[in-house]
């Protein structure tokens, strides 16, 4: 059920009848009082009338005017990764909002196709005598370090061929070493792997 909002001169008529009775209290449409209470009644009016698109604001998906606010709260931009038009904005508030955390390899992974990478997360397990022995034997360093492999991203890495002044991480692969670590399992690390894109 859809209520529209009420006019300027109902909300007079409701300011009216809070108003005491009596000579002093004058209801002529020429009176000071009246003239007071039609300015208040014009302001009551207008929020009435926004009151549907205020509640729309309550929905992260839906927000315009609230934007900034959800993202202070959010902590956006992550990593200098600023959007510039409002549905990246606010896809962006969406996709952190609804983040439910937790780090198994599959959120890490899901993470970072949230963010356009495609990644395979590896664990590297130490050896130990139940294994087999065909199992490699990992420096100790990967026992607190997950191997990010990260799939067909573009100029992942410099050759000789290239410039000087190549970078040796792009800044997409920037944001997504920085968002990774940002949310990792306290005294773990990652090691990033960057494939090759593949020719077509």
């Amino acid at each position: 059920m859809v209520v529209s909002a009420q006019s300027r001169d109902a909300w007079l008529d409701v300011l009216q009848q809070l108003m005491p009775q009596g000579m002093a209290w004058s209801r002529d449409n020429d009176a000071n009082q009246t003239k007071l209470l039609r300015a208040l009644a014009k302001h009551l009016a207008e929020l009435d009338a926004s009151c549907d698109s205020m509640a729309r604001e309550m929905l992260p998906n839906q927000t315009q005017i609230l934007l900034e606010d959800y993202e202070q709260h959010l902590g956006l931009p992550e990593c200098e990764n600023a959007s510039e038009t409002i549905t990246d904005r606010r896809q962006a508030v969406v996709m952190k909002d609804r983040r439910k955390g937790g780090l198994a390899i599959w959120q890490i992974e899901q993470l970072a196709a949230d963010l356009g990478f495609d990644v395979t997360v590896e664990e590297i397990f130490p050896h130990h005598c139940l294994r087999n022995c065909m199992y490699p034997l990992h420096p100790e360093r990967y026992r607190h370090v997950l191997r990010v492999t990260v799939h067909n991203l573009p100029n992942a890495r410099m050759t000789c061929l290239d410039h000087v002044l190549t970078p040796l991480v792009s800044n997409n692969a920037g944001i997504l070493e920085c968002t990774l670590n940002r949310y990792k399992l306290a005294g773990k690390y990652y090691e990033f792997i960057y494939e090759q894109q593949e020719a077509n």
